[in-house]
């Protein structure tokens, strides 16, 4: 028993290092993919810093995939298509000895304000926090639903943290990570927020597939992550390779729903404007070159720091006008207060630019009320 137990935790170690060491390609990293039929996800993957090669350049395209990597991969996705939105908190319910805690603790942050965003105001529901609540759920032997008695200690230890991911846990998690997106449509209040995702994690929404009870894989069925099948397997654990495959899958969702924003109605604007100057806000707050390059223009990131002030709050309401002589034009007005220097307004001029998700760049910044 005691070298079973040995040997997991040794390759649980080998496979660690292929989400924590930096790499450029897969298959100079890995001598284990070429030819594998998920050979061109892992190295789409891998060329963007999703995954980071690893000492001894394998891979184990065939081996599981544990569920603390994959709430960790399934964030540099999301950042990897955004970047970062908000700085992570630590959580008392997750074990400080896991090597990939913070990464983790950046994902419930990320969603939160993914969340916040999409629905126009802030919320109290915590969708990351359920997510690592309803693993805590599955550790202890129970179904990923709301119990009948909510419990309040609780935690996800690292042992869990380095167990295999079965395909409806893996389900509940791309569940709690894409409804923002399907809440975005509904123009949800904040009791609709709440009965929505009650209605999921009560199961009391249908299930899709008939081998399980779990509404998750039948909600999330239009963004296509998992491949049509008329059963679900939901205890299947998922492989390395079938995981790199739906995170293709979902890094390509994130970026074409970006491209399209602005050309949607004035509301998606908006709420694109809202992601793009939020994710902008939080490099400029953490210095991040390559984000604030993306997001900025040189002049506009010289603007900012002239003038002062915070870049941007989530929370306001933003105002957009086209330009009257130029249709590529866009102006962004907002009006915030802040703690440390009061009441102020910021004018932004956003123009086409294929430097980040949603082919828009602050071209300018200008106060226009202190």
């Amino acid at each position: 028993m005691f070298k079973r137990s040995l040997l997991w935790v040794l390759m649980v170690c080998l496979l660690f290092q292929v989400v924590i060491v930096p790499c450029a390609n897969a298959e100079t990293a890995y001598d284990d993919v070429k030819g594998h039929w998920a050979s061109e996800q892992i190295q789409f993957l891998t060329e963007r810093g999703i995954y980071k090669g690893n000492g001894t350049r394998h891979f184990y395209p065939d081996k599981p995939i544990t569920r603390g990597e994959a709430l960790v991969l399934a964030n540099r996705v999301f950042e990897a298509v955004y970047g970062p939105l908000a700085a992570p908190e630590q959580k008392a319910y997750l074990d400080y000895r896991y090597p990939l805690r913070k990464e983790i603790e950046a994902m419930t942050a990320n969603l939160q304000v993914l969340l916040d965003v999409q629905t126009g105001f802030v919320n109290e529901y915590r969708p990351g926090d359920k997510i690592l609540y309803y693993l805590h759920l599955v550790s202890q032997g129970q179904l990923m639903k709301t119990p009948q008695k909510e419990l309040v200690d609780w935690w996800v230890p690292t042992q869990f943290l380095q167990y295999p991911l079965s395909r409806e846990e893996a389900s509940m998690i791309f569940f709690h990570l894409l409804a923002p997106y399907k809440l975005r449509t509904m123009n949800a209040k904040s009791q609709d927020v709440a009965s929505f995702f009650a209605g999921y994690q009560g199961w009391k929404q249908p299930s899709y597939y008939p081998d399980t009870a779990s509404p998750y894989a039948g909600a999330i069925r239009e963004f296509h992550l998992f491949n049509e099948t008329r059963l679900f397997n939901p205890y299947k654990n998922m492989t390395r390779a079938e995981f790199a495959t739906v995170l293709k899958r979902l890094y390509d969702f994130y970026t074409e729903d970006a491209a399209k924003q602005f050309r949607e109605s004035q509301n998606r604007q908006q709420t694109a404007v809202n992601m793009l100057l939020t994710a902008a806000n939080y490099a400029h707050q953490t210095k991040n070159e390559k984000w604030l390059d993306a997001y900025l223009s040189k002049s506009a990131q010289e603007s900012i720091d002239k003038i002062g002030v915070p870049l941007h709050d989530y929370r306001v309401t933003l105002t957009l006008r086209k330009d009257d002589t130029d249709k590529n034009k866009l102006w962004v007005t907002a009006a915030y207060v802040d703690s440390k220097v009061g009441k102020y307004e910021l004018e932004y001029l956003l123009e086409p630019d294929d430097g980040n998700p949603f082919g828009r760049k602050v071209m300018s910044i200008n106060i226009i009320h202190k």
